[in-house]
């Protein structure tokens, strides 16, 4: 599927930035209006693809493809673009193109990472506003157009930290890491009571325009640059602020194995469609540890695509149908969580059928002779002439992960799947020990969890504890809270659950810090239960110890 998804991209349509696989060439021109936003002729699809070559084992490929970006691609364009398209796609493909060049081309000479350097500091030019927030077009060539809306979703304005703190990482200036969590804290910072954000908001005053919280489009990739943020750059603050938003969206948006919009205000369901983005939370709850939730979660999106052998862009639970958007263009996010419960549940024949009959029904429903086409209407199966970068950078590369043999995944990249983050558009990137000194990155995040946390050791392992887990209180509130289910849709995939028992025991755990002195550290409260499998205690969900000395241990 990748041979002829690839090879068809450049015999129909390279150096043009996307395929059009019914027509068999290149989108050459501007007419889908926002979809059509990160279009530069500057072969955007070579780009975003760089890291899946080698994933793929396509190594000349991409040793030619390192080589005609470094000598044919240039971003001085008077065009404009969306800022965070750019960032994900290109900055991103870019970066992590340049960390594979370096470990499997002994000639390469580093020409992506000035190709990188040089785009970064074109995108920096969108955060010049007053709140630090991004612009959501930037001109490569002019910085910020004239008359451009100060609107920007969440998303948007949440969604550098991986591609720009990796450029801190890389350059040595870390300006451009700042930047990304400046504007992340921006809106962070006038969130509600409830720990909730709006979908949208205006970066010159910081008022919420749209007051729905999701975590579907507008704010999905969002809460998962939070956590990947964290791991990739051990930045506590990042994990804080996601374990906050973490608690809220399963106490406000969940129902059964679904996230709901709510009202930011209100915390109330706010109607019953779903996006199939949205699924990404499922990844995150397999991520940070919460395993049987994120099965749970995947069983329910599972049961949704079963529908139809795809999930429409927008469907409602209460009609149980799609809306008027039945267009499935391929995305990634069902496949993505299915490749962590790979990785979390190994061997599991269920997780295996599951990432196997999604590869077949994309292989029978969008294979065309000019590589695969996007699903316009998922009850018809008409196709759109349509074949997003991210099919080759993020579909068809989870799909491989999800069902090749542990000895293949061993040898499929340059880094060990435990030891890599991939970004919100599939790029890869290496999990270092720390971030070079050389960029202050390092000293900066450092200060700032000392601060935080002036008694843990970040150098030691974290504590594991077999009956709490830091969410299992909303998760278990929410699951006694939900005792009736409101339509058949939330009754799919109930019998492949296993039964749950509600616990009200209240668990208060303190942690003391090994070495020659005991110190404790921090002070854990949550909820005994039987739900999920043992996670780190991390060092976050914790009150000072003498706030909480009249508490016992």
């Amino acid at each position: 599927m990748y041979k002829h998804a690839f090879d068809s991209y450049m015999s129909h349509a390279f150096p043009a930035d996307e395929l059009r696989p019914l027509s068999c060439d290149g989108r050459l021109r501007r007419e889908r209006g926002d979809l059509d936003a990160m279009l530069g002729n500057y072969s955007m699809t070579l780009i975003d693809s760089l890291d899946s070559l080698v994933i793929f084992k396509r190594k000349t490929a991409f040793k030619v493809a390192v080589s005609y970006i470094d000598d044919n691609v240039h971003f001085g364009k008077d065009l404009e673009v969306s800022t965070f398209e750019v960032n994900i796609r290109i900055l991103g493909g870019l970066l992590s193109g340049h960390l594979h060049a370096q470990k499997i081309l002994p000639k390469y000479t580093g020409g992506l990472l000035d190709k990188a350097l040089d785009l970064g500091e074109r995108l920096m030019r969108a955060f010049d506003t007053p709140t630090g927030m991004p612009r959501s077009r930037v001109n490569l060539a002019k910085g910020i157009p004239k008359g451009s809306s100060a609107t920007v979703t969440i998303a948007e304005a949440g969604s550098f930290l991986l591609e720009f703190g990796m450029l801190s990482h890389l350059s040595g200036q870390d300006r451009f890491y700042k930047a990304a969590k400046r504007s992340l804290l921006a809106f962070w910072g006038r969130r509600n009571i409830l720990d909730l954000v709006g979908t949208s908001i205006d970066v010159n005053t910081g008022n919420f325009v749209d007051q729905q919280s999701t975590t579907g489009p507008g704010q999905d990739s969002f809460f998962e640059y939070l956590l990947k943020g964290y791991i990739l750059f051990h930045d506590l603050e990042l994990l804080e602020i996601f374990l906050s938003a973490y608690a809220s969206v399963e106490l406000y948006h969940s129902f059964e194995g679904f996230t709901y919009n709510v009202d930011m205000n209100k915390g109330l369901m706010a109607n019953t469609h779903l996006s199939p983005l949205a699924c990404v939370w499922a990844s995150l709850q397999v991520l940070v540890g919460d395993v049987s939730s994120g099965l749970r979660s995947v069983l329910y999106w599972y049961g949704l695509w079963k529908k139809h052998d795809a999930l429409p862009e927008v469907f409602d639970t209460r009609a149980e149908s799609p809306t008027q958007a039945r267009d499935s263009p391929l995305r990634p996010e069902l496949i993505e969580a299915i490749f962590y419960l790979s990785l979390a549940l190994p061997g599991d024949s269920m997780i295996f059928d599951m990432a196997k009959n999604i590869a077949a029904a994309i292989d029978d429903q969008s294979r065309v002779n000019c590589g695969f086409a996007s699903v316009a209407d998922v009850t018809t199966k008409r196709l759109d002439d349509r074949m997003d970068s991210f099919f080759l950078s993020e579909t068809l590369v989870y799909l491989y992960l999800a069902l090749a043999p542990p000895e293949d995944l061993a040898h499929a990249m340059p880094w060990p799947v435990g030891a890599s983050i991939f970004t919100t558009e599939g790029h890869l990137f290496p999990i270092f020990p720390k971030a070079s000194d050389s960029t202050h990155l390092s000293a900066t995040t450092d200060e700032r969890n000392k601060d935080l946390y002036p008694a843990a050791s970040l150098d030691s392992p974290l504590l594991t504890c077999e009956a709490l887990t830091p969410f299992e209180r909303v998760a278990v509130q929410q699951r006694c809270r939900t005792k009736y289910l409101l339509t058949p849709s939330y009754q799919m995939q109930m019998n492949a659950e296993t039964s749950r028992r509600c616990r009200s025991q209240t668990v208060f755990l303190l942690v003391w810090s090994a070495g020659d002195t005991l110190q404790p550290v921090m002070h854990v409260s949550g909820l005994a239960s039987s739900l999920g499998r043992p996670v780190p205690v991390l060092p976050l969900l914790h009150a000072q110890l003498q706030d909480c000395s009249h508490k016992e241990g």
